[in-house]
């Protein structure tokens, strides 16, 4: 009986906490006077658009640093490209920046 409860109070626990994190992946738009437009449900690399109404608009699928867009019908829509983050390069400036060393040892 006590492994019973036990079971029941975990499959309780993990229903709630599985729930919360399909709706903490859920993201509402609303236009610029409140109205709601639509929202965006995120599954694992996928995010998925509804309308307004509830209706599907379409969906992205991530893959690497690049994301690729569909519509409604499944057909490509387009992508984006990520970039691998860039390493600042120093570049000597092309004018000293000290006169009177250059005047006295030369450039």
């Amino acid at each position: 009986m006590k492994e019973l409860i036990l079971a029941l109070i975990s499959f309780t626990l993990g229903y709630f906490t599985a729930a919360t994190d399909v709706y903490a992946q859920t993201q509402y738009f609303y236009g610029p006077n409140g109205q709601y437009q639509g929202q965006a449900t995120r599954s694992g690399n996928n995010q998925y658009f509804y309308g307004a109404n509830g209706q599907y608009q379409g969906q992205a699928m991530q893959s690497g640093n690049n994301q690729y867009f569909y519509g409604a019908n499944g057909q490509y829509q387009g992508q984006t490209f990520g970039s691998a983050p860039t390493v600042p390069v120093y570049t000597p400036p092309t004018q000293s920046l000290t006169p009177m060393y250059d005047s006295i040892f030369g450039k």
